[in-house]
C-alpha cells in the first residue's frame, strides 16, 4: 500500500529506534561520538557531520520527495555551495536567475572568478533568454521562485523541462516559500 503524503509526513521515523525501541525518535544532542580506532569510523563522530536524529529527517525528507536519500544543510547558502561544489567543475557551466538572491548572486559571481566555474545569469521568465542560455550547455541550471526579494514568479516545471532537454540537471530554491 503507498502512504499517502500527509501519513509519511507526521509518521516517517515512528518505531524504527532498533536501539532502544523507542516510538518517537529522540532527539540526540551529543556533539561528538566515541570510536575505537582512526580506522575505524562510526556513522557518526561530529553532529556538525551528521547525527542520529538528522538522519531521520533526512530519511522522511526522501520518502515524501520520491528519492533515494536527503541531505540536511545549516543554511540555504550552505546547500547552494554544497549543490554547485557537487554538480560543477571548471570550465562547467550554472545558469542561475538574473534576479537571484543577493547572496547567491555574490557566491556565484566569487567563485566564476576563481575559474571554479562558468555562470550565466539569465531573466528566467524571458523564454528568449532562457533559451539562449540554455544553448551555452550549461551544466546546472538553478531556478528560484518565487524570487528574493523581489518575489518574482517563475514556471518551474517549464524551466526543468527545457533544462533537462538541454542535458542540464536543474536546482530549486523556494526560500520565499518555506
Amino acid at each position: 500500500m503507498t502512504r499517502k503524503q500527509a501519513t509519511i509526513a507526521v509518521r516517517s521515523g515512528l518505531n524504527d529506534d532498533e536501539q532502544y525501541g523507542c516510538v518517537v525518535p529522540p532527539i540526540h544532542l551529543s556533539s561528538t561520538y566515541n570510536f575505537t580506532g582512526f580506522n575505524e569510523p562510526r556513522a557518526h563522530d561530529y553532529s556538525r557531520r551528521g547525527n542520529p536524529t538528522r538522519d531521520v529527517v533526512q530519511r522522511a525528507l526522501a520518502e515524501l520527495e520520491g528519492g533515494a536519500g536527503a541531505v540536511l544543510t545549516n543554511t540555504g547558502m550552505s546547500a547552494i555551495h554544497l549543490v554547485t561544489t557537487v554538480f560543477l567543475k571548471p570550465g562547467d557551466l550554472l545558469v542561475a536567475p538574473h534576479d537571484c538572491y543577493g547572496g547567491s548572486y555574490r557566491l556565484f559571481d566569487s567563485l566564476a572568478t576563481r575559474g571554479c566555474y562558468r555562470v550565466r545569469f539569465a531573466d528566467q521568465g524571458d523564454e528568449r533568454a532562457l533559451q539562449a542560455a540554455l544553448e551555452e550547455k550549461p551544466k546546472l541550471v538553478l531556478v528560484e521562485s518565487p524570487s528574493n526579494p523581489l518575489l518574482r514568479v517563475v514556471d518551474i516545471a517549464k524551466i526543468c523541462r527545457l533544462a533537462r532537454e538541454a542535458g542540464a540537471v536543474s536546482v530549486v530554491a523556494s526560500t520565499c516559500l518555506g
